[in-house]
């Protein structure tokens, strides 16, 4: 599975892709922020031993939309609807990745449509090495420190150009 920094990147780029860039600058600030730790959530569920199941679908990307409408989380669209569509991508985009991920630890996959469906998937081309959760040696940590430089190497440029063309388009179009 992807270590959190490329989930908070793939998320950013998805949230920036749905609904423009913020601005002024520290409203951007917020956004991204909000934006990662919506990417990175589904993996809260480690703490209750639940990992790759129901927070990794999804129904709880819908679930987090429907929220995000409600209380209006500043993610950067314009209505309720845009909020919620926003939330749903940037959500979805982790299970999304995980599913297109090597993975190390059963049950391999992820539940990706829950609750319609208990079915583990995972896609049989591997595009993300997984993270070692046991970082008790140094070759763990150097593994886990080269997946995220590969995250990163894929997934930033992904994120720029998704921010370079929405905010171009504003621009364009106030």
């Amino acid at each position: 599975m992807p270590s959190p920094v490329g989930h908070a990147l793939a998320s950013t780029a998805v949230g920036w892709a749905v609904a423009r860039p913020a601005r002024p600058w520290r409203a951007l600030v917020v956004q991204t922020a909000v934006l990662a730790a919506i990417g990175m959530a589904p993996d809260l569920d480690i703490l209750w031993g639940r990992h790759s199941r129901e927070t990794h679908s999804l129904g709880a990307a819908l679930v987090v939309g429907v929220v995000a409408a409600v209380q209006r989380w500043p993610i950067g669209a314009r209505s309720r609807l845009g909020t919620f569509l926003t939330a749903v991508a940037a959500y979805a985009a982790h299970p999304l990745m995980d599913a297109c991920a090597a993975d190390g630890a059963a049950p391999f996959g992820v539940m990706l449509l829950w609750p319609f469906s208990h079915q583990f998937y995972l896609s049989p081309i591997a595009m993300f090495d997984p993270i070692s959760r046991a970082l008790t040696t140094w070759a763990a940590w150097r593994h886990d420190a080269i997946a995220a430089v590969k995250e990163i190497a894929i997934l930033a440029p992904l994120a720029a150009a998704a921010y370079l063309v929405r905010r171009t388009k504003s621009r364009a179009n106030p």
